[in-house]
């Protein structure tokens, strides 16, 4: 004895089993799922991009970039990297890079630790407070800005050091560390904040929104 087919039909005679109310909400729910999974790693590009970015720079910075030495003085490549990001991106996104990045350096450096990660969001959130067009567009800017943000730097890191129980020579360091510094970093910083503006464009192909 076969059963009675029990399930509803539309008035075309086929069966409406799966195709109820329940039915579809649970697609739109596995869809919505399915299109947040898509969407993960473009959240928050800027931070996936720092999270490999700056140990990479730290690292160079640590080793390479000691032989790119002149006066005594090699390039901040994390500073600049920093410095450049905040002015194109704002503070919340300068202030995140500078974090990370500050991070990085006190990982590799021999400085007490936590100097470089104050000294570069405190040099993050000056910079990025200055964001705007013009200073993306006007060719002395970056390294006028660079030359600022490299002296700040080192100030609190002379402070930090004055702090933490190291004798500091301000005058000698200002005069052998970090007036060399600031000049070798502004010059590098030209075409450096091309290449950041490059990045950024390969991150976001989008405008960011100035308001």
């Amino acid at each position: 004895m076969s059963l009675p087919d029990r399930r509803p039909e539309n008035g075309d005679g086929h069966s409406e089993f799966g195709h109820g109310p329940g039915h579809q909400e649970f697609q739109a729910d596995a869809a919505n799922e399915a299109h947040d999974a898509v969407n993960v790693r473009t959240l928050h590009p800027g931070f996936i991009t720092a999270i490999w970015l700056l140990p990479v720079l730290a690292l160079l910075q640590a080793s390479v970039a000691r032989h790119l030495a002149m006066s005594g003085v090699y390039p901040a490549l994390v500073l600049m990297l920093v410095v450049n990001w905040g002015i194109l991106r704002g503070v919340d996104e300068g202030m995140l890079w500078a974090f990370l990045g500050g991070l990085c350096l006190d990982t590799f450096s021999g400085w007490p630790f936590g100097t470089s990660t104050v000294a570069l969001v405190l040099v993050a959130s000056l910079v990025s407070l200055g964001q705007s067009t013009f200073m993306k567009t006007h060719v002395l800017l970056p390294p006028i800005t660079m030359l600022a943000a490299t002296f700040l730097y080192y100030a609190v890191v002379l402070f930090i050091w004055e702090s933490t129980q190291h004798p500091v020579d301000w005058i000698d360091a200002i005069r052998r560390v970090v007036f060399p510094a600031a000049i070798y970093n502004a010059v590098l910083n030209i075409p450096g904040f091309w290449l950041v503006q490059r990045l950024e464009s390969r991150i976001y192909p989008m405008p960011r929104a100035n308001w």
